[in-house]
């Protein structure tokens, strides 16, 4: 592709050590308390993989969704002026609902978060929820809230990565939630594609994306200022950057991923539709006696590998699918779900298998580990969620466990999102000047 910058395989190897030996799990957090990212901005001139920094949710919120609009599947990408908005929406666990309080936290494109409110916010530099819905006639009682911003008193200044925290009211460090969402400007011109490369013993190819843009003309000659970022399925916790361009096109700018760190095949990920609780493909039975209700799924089998049949959700959870209700919102039950993963051959494949997807924010979670139970040759456990769609996984830390997940077909379809950052020296920030989604096979 014309580029003299390539990374060398050992040099791509040594950093993701690093990356693992510094990071581990640092976005996810299994006791509730806020992790610290890894290193300050000057550590990271040349970031492959970026972690976020995000507080772990509060045992009493669940179904957390934050979208873009009214189409709960869209990523919480919003331009900058415009009148559209982000939608915010979530359960409080609890019979009766209370006010509380929301904050924005302007962040660099390695999610260190860096200004001061009077930097990025116009007006207030927080709100106030004090409006909610209580559930109707459910098993399980919650108030719903629903939040959308930009609004009359939250107004960004500048464009880039953004955190929202909820919290009891008043009290910015009682955190309830966290979330990551974008402004961007839309200010670049952005190409997008996609190769298909061989990459090692996989046997099949690995997506390499390619971005290439005009860069505005006030910032024309500030060539290596830009950071290019690609996220595949909404999945940006797990987003890979490039800062080295390629001018062979010039005025054109063109980032890429190298072939060692491009995206490599990826087993789809389970769907699960529990929008009606009734017997199904999916649901093996039901029991409405108790409360809350229980389904059991029908066993995952590790040899089929995910299903991939349902829709792309972008690694979101969608509830407005709920059937035979008037509003999903406050009339969605909350069930217990038995999920069930069944290993090959039947074998235990070490002591830690969890469950993980959009229902919590795709963290690996302790609380969602799953118990082997030899007699069935499964491991089982039950979560509590929302009636609606998810996707979901099964991980772990155990080599075996990822090793049977990796034998089976890769998703056919992909959503692949492209970010372009620039340095920004007189805001000591980066703008997020673009962001283009597109769908490979």
């Amino acid at each position: 592709m014309g580029m003299n910058h390539s990374l060398t395989v050992q040099v791509v190897i040594a950093l993701l050590v690093l990356v693992l030996l510094a990071g581990g799990c640092a976005s996810q957090n299994e006791g509730g308390t806020r992790e610290r990212s890894a290193g300050p901005r000057a550590a990271a001139t040349s970031p492959l993989y970026v972690e976020m920094d995000l507080a772990a949710s509060e045992g009493s919120v669940q179904a957390i969704q934050l979208y873009e609009g009214d189409g709960e599947a869209r990523l919480p990408v919003v331009e900058l002026g415009s009148a559209d908005a982000l939608t915010l929406e979530f359960d409080l666990m609890t019979e009766a609902g209370r006010p509380l309080s929301v904050y924005f936290y302007h962040a660099d494109r390695t999610w260190r978060r860096d200004l001061s409110p009077g930097e990025y916010l116009a007006s207030f530099q927080h709100d106030d929820l004090l409006e909610y819905q209580v559930s109707t006639g459910t098993q399980v009682p919650y108030a719903h809230y629903t939040y959308r911003f930009p609004n009359g008193d939250i107004e960004f200044l500048i464009s880039g990565n953004y955190v929202v925290r909820v919290t009891e009211q008043g009290s910015e460090e009682e955190v309830l939630l966290e979330r990551a969402f974008f402004i961007t400007e839309q200010s670049a011109a952005l190409e997008f594609g996609t190769d298909r490369v061989l990459v090692g013993n996989y046997g099949y190819p690995s997506i390499q994306p390619i971005a290439r843009f005009r860069p505005p003309a006030e910032l024309a000659g500030n060539v290596f200022d830009y950071n290019v970022c690609f996220v595949r399925n909404g999945r940006f916790d797990l987003a890979r950057c490039s800062d080295r361009p390629s001018l062979a096109n010039s005025p054109l700018m063109q980032f890429y991923l190298e072939p060692e760190v491009s995206f490599e095949p990826e087993e789809p990920p389970y769907f699960l539709d529990v929008s009606d609780l009734r017997a199904s493909s999916q649901i093996e039975s039901s029991d409405f006696s108790t409360s809350p209700f229980r389904v059991e799924l029908e066993p995952d089998y590790a040899r089929f590998g995910g299903s991939g049949v349902g829709p792309l959700l972008n690694g979101q959870s969608r509830i407005s699918s709920v059937v035979r209700t008037g509003n999903a919102d406050t009339e969605a039950e909350y069930v217990l779900t038995r999920f069930a993963y069944v290993p090959p051959e039947e074998e235990r494949v070490g002591n830690e298998v969890l469950v993980t997807g959009s229902f919590n924010g795709w963290r690996y979670d302790a609380t969602n580990t799953l118990t082997w139970v030899a007699e069935r040759g499964r491991y089982e456990g039950d979560i509590l969620l929302k009636q609606g769609q998810y996707e979901y996984r099964y991980v772990g830390r155990d080599p075996r466990l990822a090793q049977s997940l990796s034998t089976n077909m890769p998703r056919a379809e992909n959503q692949y999102t492209t970010l372009v950052y620039f340095d920004d020296a007189s805001l000591n920030t980066d703008r997020l000047l673009a962001v283009r989604e597109a769908v490979s096979e």
